[in-house]
């Protein structure tokens, strides 16, 4: 491809869509499977670099400051931990007192030694940032045309996932589709963990939703008119909503009403709610809820979902308590990105040990005070503030249209932190990188009006 044909993909955004949607389709396997989170890094790889010798002055390269300095306190924890260390120093860390005795017995206790207990395993955790890291710097260095085909790359993500999912439903357990896990019998998609399908799913709705807004108000391409925006709208919201509900999700199905919320939210407009049809409307939504509850329970195919609801005994308390255990030995530097494993099973209470062994913390926070200590806890809330304060800077002064692409950004990372504190949404390379394209949403876009922002090479943005 000649490099007029090059520079045109990048402004317009397909090189970043195409990286997103990849990571839907390739990203969610997780470690039993890592030869489709290869392909995807190598993908995220070569479409980073095709969009950076595509730009010039202008174009792609004009990345908001904040970008570069989210980018790469993303990539610094576990590029951290890979430093070596000298004996003196790495002896005098919390939590290796036994890996000091075990090389002291082949007489190794002196060489020099990362802070990660596993290097092996903390290279491949900074190897599966770094798509990430990518795709937030080239959403950022966008338009607000090139944002919403983003935005269209994530809800046609959840489209496939439905039509995946939908023969997965049909063929039941052991059908073609499954992917990771044959014997599931719920809606999975691309996704080996059927909460990070709920996610997709609502990522999806959300995306979709300020898509078709913008082609209605800003694109042309959807007649504006109430009845036409709704009933889309609508038909969107109750495909992904089942959907949603078929993944046997609990987080993600009690997470659902807040992302129709956020879509009614980017739908008023056309909605008109006053406080008294907005009242009508949430009672007629509850009665709705309702109905369709008692008519699920009389369909066989929800009756796993229903059984997920019920209770018995849930084993991540367990698993928080240890957690919290195995954090506090090598806290605050921590044991190494992607070490969760070795250093839960050192804490693990022998009252609590199964047959299975235990893979994640099923919290964010506590797997990451784990891993990284005070010091990973302290980057990410950095991160965490600048996001948030990003989301209101754009709530405040942006124009319309990138508001609204704000605005649903901020809810789809907003429900993707809401789904870590039971489980482990952002280890996800498919969610990683969709997150990341969603805070990039919260930056000011190139173009936008409200607020300058320097390229890289320090040319002052038109």
């Amino acid at each position: 491809m000649h490099a007029a044909g090059l520079r045109s993909l990048a402004r317009q955004g397909w090189l970043t869509a195409a990286a997103v949607f990849g990571a839907i389709l390739l990203g969610g396997g997780g470690s039993p499977a890592p030869f489709p989170e290869i392909l995807l890094q190598v993908l995220v790889a070569l479409l980073a670099l095709a969009w950076w010798l595509s730009g010039d002055d202008d174009n792609p390269r004009a990345v908001p400051r904040v970008a570069i300095l989210l980018a790469g306190l993303m990539i610094s924890v576990p590029l951290v931990q890979l430093i070596p260390l000298p004996p003196g120093i790495w002896h005098a860390l919390p939590g290796r007192e036994t890996a000091r005795e075990a090389l002291a017995l082949v007489e190794r206790e002196n060489e020099w030694r990362a802070l990660s207990l596993a290097p092996a395993r903390t290279l491949a955790a900074l190897l599966a940032v770094i798509p990430a890291a990518l795709v937030l710097v080239m959403v950022a260095a966008s338009g607000r045309a090139a944002r919403f085909r983003v935005a269209g790359a994530l809800a046609l993500g959840g489209l496939a996932t439905v039509l995946v999912g939908a023969a997965q439903v049909s063929q039941g357990a052991g059908g073609a589709m499954r992917f990771y896990i044959p014997d599931s019998a719920a809606l999975d998609g691309f996704q080996a963990n059927h909460n990070s399908t709920a996610d997709v799913l609502l990522i999806a709705l959300v995306a979709a939703i300020v898509v078709v807004r913008d082609a209605a108000l800003h694109g042309g391409s959807l007649p504006n008119r109430r009845s036409v925006v709704l009933s889309l709208s609508g038909a969107i919201a109750l495909v992904l909503s089942i959907a949603v509900i078929l993944t046997a999700s609990r987080t993600g199905i009690v997470l659902l009403p807040l992302a129709l919320i956020a879509c009614a939210v980017l739908l008023k407009p056309w909605l008109g709610l006053t406080r008294r049809t907005a009242a009508i409307s949430v009672v007629a939504a509850a009665l709705a809820a309702s109905l369709a509850v008692i008519g699920a329970t009389r369909i066989q195919v929800f009756d796993r979902v229903e059984a997920r609801f019920a209770l018995g005994r849930d084993m991540r308390p367990d698993l928080w308590r240890d957690s919290l255990f195995t954090a506090q030995q090598a806290f605050p530097v921590g044991y190494g990105m992607g070490n969760l494993v070795p250093a839960l099973l050192a804490g693990e209470r022998l009252e609590v040990v199964r047959e299975t062994m235990p893979n994640r913390a099923h919290n964010e926070i506590l797997e990451l005070a784990v891993e990284a200590g005070a010091i990973g806890l302290i980057v990410w809330g950095v991160i965490a503030a600048a996001l948030v304060t990003a989301a209101h800077r754009a709530r405040a002064v942006a124009p319309a249209n990138a508001r609204a692409l704000a605005l649903a950004g901020a809810a789809c990372l907003a429900l993707l932190a809401l789904h870590s504190l039971v489980d482990y949404p952002f280890r996800s390379m498919s969610l990683a990188i969709a997150g990341a394209a969603c805070a990039g949403f919260l930056l000011p876009p190139r173009g936008s009006g409200f607020r300058a922002v320097r390229s890289i090479k320090g040319n002052e943005e038109r």
